[in-house]
């Protein structure tokens, strides 16, 4: 045996020629010390020479004793047998000498500290401890965990596995991870006469057992157990060879196990899943089977997908109160982006909610004034734009893009025809800017908002930063304890809705005038950064005008030293509008829309930081956008004289238009001043022939452009407070008589400002800390107050095995960001299932 420790060996030869031995003959049967004699040799130097006994060499090696001197001692070594009598020409010489021998395998059991009753068992696989690299290995686990089937351990050693606890399950999840059909583990378990073992302990933990078994047939097994008995159903008699109802709990564990597990390069079990669909062809095997069943099991990928079709189709029926599982499907995605394959579809799921939201609060009957229209908006009909744009940003990121185009199509004609056109036309058949409440005017901003404020106030002007972007950025707040109070207002934006008008209404100022495309503010223009600043100043001494981009890369001594002494403070915002107003990116609209949202949240915290405590965010107009292209029929033609100044959504002009689906209002009224210009715009979400983005459009007068937020935000430098979430256990039985055990928790708080959501995972150990069941996944993000709106009822399966009901386990409650764990004690109170202990 190559390069087994030497150190007994040698310590014994050592007594041996102390004691006077001259001549020690060593017969090593089976080589296995060959590698070791420079080792020995060396230890043994100045004390006796070795003499290698090789074959053929009997009278020559006997020659070289004989003339030997006789204070000289030698050890021989013999490679091989001592030979028998009548071919033995050293007989004589060995029968008056000393003789040593040394058991490899022994001296390998009490390196390892292994127990002599397993003796045998390393004599057995005696091939497979000849390395002293796979018996490192095997060293490094922990005896007591394989004591009683110890080939687990060299199944662990061979496979790699780095828990310091032998666990069959961790050793069949790694090789199920490999090529399934050439499994190189296998090859490995043939090499060392341990593959037999192998299957034999499949037998015993899952009960298959075929003549000619085989890993594909055994994930086959494991999943469609898993698969029927997630559904409820039997196992198809077609299929009855896979079934291992017998071993149910232990086939769940370990599929459950499986699928949580974290892949780092790829998802393993999402292949497997995949080749075992193909074995059984899954499509005709699933092929009637309720989509109530298919809701109720995460085993294959594919149920995900006829579920999402499923959806699409109930929608495309007008069907919204539909169930599956006994589940609304906003509850049921819920659900379905917790499980396995959650990451992969969550966009999808999404996307169909999304358009779930959308097709179902559209039709709602409109109100016939535009003050019970505006606050309509404010409070709940926004929220059909948000719909709409987080739809366009999940389908265009889906990968899915035919397979729901359905779905896409029905979404634009709803959002386009039954929302925009008929919202809009109501909006703008009643509209009469010189009745709406001045306090909600855009130009009277400064006026009304920042001269009457005794505080320091900064102004995040957002460009196209529409109201129900805003509104996603106060619920974002709203989970920041150190966000004090918020409250949404709202202005309404000059016609047309466009820059050039709106930034100017922004500033303080006493009289507006239109110039070409320019807003005169107290006959001074307000084209840049420069010239807004020179007028804020001009009213307050001690004011600025900054660019968020370079706040953003502004140090802490820098944001100070911006800020010191400053009483209102202008921070210009142009990140939507930049990206949108170009007809080549402006399908990246809403992505911007989001960073957006992102990089306003983020000044804020920072701006917190310097003891800055009072926001107001707002924008200079909003926009309107769809992701199709428009028809002819959505487009006006309509000529205009040379000095006119004509968009894609707005006119101003002199000359009298009277067309069919097109409004104005009188200049005059927008600004408050003798303008006789008239303001001309689509009564729908309909354009002008004009030069422009195609989908993205502003400057009109519906909801959309109009409407701008107003959130006034509060906040403290002090340090957050919020604590992450408790999840508690509430059940007050503590014996397990079922290999099926009924847990129930309780998130002990609502989610909120100062109370963070955390996923847990809930699972039982024994008293050794092995896991004894699956580690069940817990979303603990629920802001119900109620508290019976936070109980959260599991089941967990137990491995089927022995358990030794003397003994103490427990249940535990780990908080995945932090590592901090909370048990519980049980009492084993069941039957022993199981024949086997892993």
């Amino acid at each position: 045996m190559a390069d087994v420790s030497n150190n007994r060996i040698i310590d014994s030869l050592k007594r041996k020629f102390k004691n006077g031995s001259r001549f020690v003959f060593w017969y090593d049967n089976d080589a296995e010390f060959t590698d070791e004699l420079n080792d020995i040799d060396d230890s043994l130097s100045g004390i006796a020479q070795v003499i290698i006994l090789k074959k053929g060499e009997q009278l020559k090696t006997k020659m070289k004793l004989l003339s030997a001197p006789e204070d000289e001692k030698i050890l021989v070594y013999s490679p091989e047998r001592q030979p028998v009598l009548e071919r033995n020409h050293l007989r004589d010489m060995v029968l008056y000498s000393d003789t040593f021998t040394a058991d490899a395998q022994e001296m390998i059991r009490q390196d390892l500290s292994l127990p002599e009753k397993l003796n045998p068992f390393v004599k057995n696989y005696a091939k497979f401890f000849a390395s002293k690299e796979r018996r490192n290995k095997f060293a490094r686990y922990d005896v007591e965990s394989f004591i009683d089937t110890p080939d687990m351990a060299i199944l662990a050693t061979i496979v790699n596995s780095n828990q310091r606890v032998v666990n069959f399950f961790d050793i069949l999840r790694i090789i199920l991870c490999e090529d399934i059909h050439d499994n190189k583990y296998l090859t490995e378990f043939a090499k060392y006469d341990i593959l037999d073992d192998f299957w034999e302990l499949i037998r015993k933990i899952f009960n298959y057992d075929e003549k000619q078994p085989s890993l594909i047939k055994l994930a086959a097994s494991l999943f469609l157990t898993e698969t029927f008995h997630q559904m409820g159903l039997d196992v198809p008699k077609r299929v009855a060879n896979y079934d291992l109802s017998d071993k149910y709990s232990n086939a769940s564990t370990f599929v459950n196990q499986f699928s949580n597990f974290n892949f780092v390069d790829g998802d393993k079990f999402e292949n497997l899943a995949d080749e075992v669909w193909g074995l059984v062809d899954g499509n005709t095997l699933f092929k009637n089977i309720k989509p109530d069943d298919l809701a109720k099991s995460d085993v294959f990928g594919i149920f995900d997908r006829r579920i999402l079709l499923w959806e699409q189709r109930r929608l495309l029926l007008g069907d919204f109160d539909n169930r599956l599982n006994n589940m609304t499907f906003p509850e049921l995605v819920n659900q379905r982006i917790e499980l396995h394959y959650g990451s992969k579809y969550k966009v999808v799921y999404n996307m169909i909610l999304s358009a779930w939201k959308l097709l179902s609060s559209i039709g709602r009957k409109l109100a016939n004034n535009t003050e019970t229209m505006i606050n309509d908006y404010i409070q709940s009909g926004y929220l059909i734009d948000t719909y709409y744009r987080e739809f366009i940003l999940s389908y265009q990121s889906s990968g899915m893009i035919e397979q729901f185009i359905e779905t896409k199509k029905l979404v634009e004609s709803s959002y386009s025809k039954d929302y925009l056109d008929d919202y809009n036309f109501s909006w703008t058949d009643q509209l009469r800017y010189n009745r709406l409440p001045s306090r909600h005017l855009q130009r009277n901003f400064y006026k009304n908002y920042i001269e009457p404020e005794q505080n320091r106030i900064v102004v995040i002007i957002s460009d196209a930063f529409r109201f129900e972007a805003a509104k996603e950025l106060q619920k974002n707040l709203s989970m920041d304890d150190q966000i004090t109070a918020q409250k949404m207002d709202y202005l309404i934006s000059g016609l047309p809705s466009v820059t050039y008008m709106g930034m100017p209404s922004l500033l303080p100022n006493d009289n507006l005038e239109l110039v070409d495309k320019k807003l005169l503010v107290d006959d001074k223009e307000a084209i840049d950064i420069k010239t807004r600043e020179k007028i804020l100043v001009n009213r307050n001494a001690n004011s600025a005008a900054y660019w968020l981009d370079s706040l953003k890369g502004a140090s802490s001594k820098e944001i100070k030293q911006l800020f010191a002494g400053k009483e209102v403070v202008y921070i210009y915002h142009n990140h939507i509008d930049a990206i949108a107003d170009d007809p080549k990116t402006e399908d990246g609209v809403f992505k911007a829309t989001q960073e957006a949202i992102k990089e306003i949240q983020d000044l804020i915290a920072r701006l917190r930081t310097q003891s800055i405590s009072q926001f107001y965010v707002t924008a200079d107009h909003g926009y309107i956008y769809r992701n199709e292209n428009l028809t002819d029929t959505d487009k006006i033609s309509e000529d205009v004289n040379a000095n006119d100044l004509k968009s894609q959504r707005y006119i101003v002009s002199e000359k009298v238009i009277d067309e069919p689906g097109i409004s104005k209002q009188l200049m005059g009224d927008v600004l408050d001043n003798d303008d006789q210009r008239f303001v001309y715009y689509p009564q729908t979400s309909n354009v002008f022939r004009a030069a422009g983005s195609v989908n993205y459009v502003h400057g009109g007068a519906s909801l959309q452009e109009m409407i701008v937020p107003l959130l006034n935000i509060k906040a403290t430098s002090s340090k957050s407070k919020a604590e992450d979430v408790q999840l508690q256990l509430v059940s007050s039985n503590r014996n397990i008589t079922s290999l099926e055990v009924p847990i129930r928790l309780l998130q002990a708080a609502p989610i909120s400002s100062t109370v963070r959501p955390v996923m847990y995972e809930v699972y039982f150990v024994d008293d050794n800390k092995e896991l004894i069941s699956a580690k069940i996944s817990v979303n603990a993000n629920l802001k119900v107050d109620k508290v019976e709106g936070r109980i959260i009822d599991l089941s967990i399966n137990l491995i089927d095995k022995n358990y030794d009901k003397s003994k103490k386990y427990n249940l535990v409650i780990k908080n995945t960001n932090t590592g901090e764990i909370s048990k519980a004690t049980y009492n084993m109170d069941i039957a022993s299932f199981g024949d086997f202990d892993f």
